[in-house]
């Protein structure tokens, strides 16, 4: 899991081949003024969710983790608390969704941060991550890159 501004994003592009071109793209399109939705990039390996979601509290934030995709998460429009452990530390499944690639995880994270607009996350498969915890309604970008 890395934490950084976005601003610093481009210190990260040697991690995955693709996140050069999301540099350039975090750092040239207005993420906050695009309607909710999936953004493609013609003939790449990755695509952003703009997503209008309702925070939830911690005790409801089962971690969800991914094996074929790396989450970039950006919070546009107010902070939010996310919660980490390792993947390693998830021992009781408590759903999988098929052809969907998350699976979710009964323990609850004891890690907790807070992400400001303006910063960002990168979870890799090994991370088991619980977003979108707090209170009240928020806009967040997520980057979904293939691995």
């Amino acid at each position: 899991m890395i934490i950084d501004k976005v601003e610093n994003f481009g210190r990260y592009v040697n991690l995955h081949p693709d996140f050069r071109k999301i540099s350039l793209i975090l750092a040239s399109e207005d993420l906050a003024s695009k309607p909710a939705g999936r953004l493609t990039y013609e003939g790449e390996n990755f695509y952003i969710n703009i997503d209008e979601v309702d925070l939830r509290p911690y005790e409801t934030a089962y971690p969800e983790v991914h094996d074929e995709y790396i989450d970039i998460q950006l919070p546009l429009t107010r902070a939010e608390e996310m919660g980490w452990m390792p993947r390693s530390e998830c021992k009781s499944v408590r759903e999988v969704r098929e052809g969907k690639d998350i699976a979710f995880y009964n323990e609850l994270p004891a890690n907790k941060f807070r992400v400001e607009p303006g910063q960002f996350v990168i979870f890799f498969p090994e991370d088991a991550h619980s977003p979108i915890i707090g209170e009240g309604r928020t806009k967040k970008a997520i980057v979904k890159v293939h691995i």
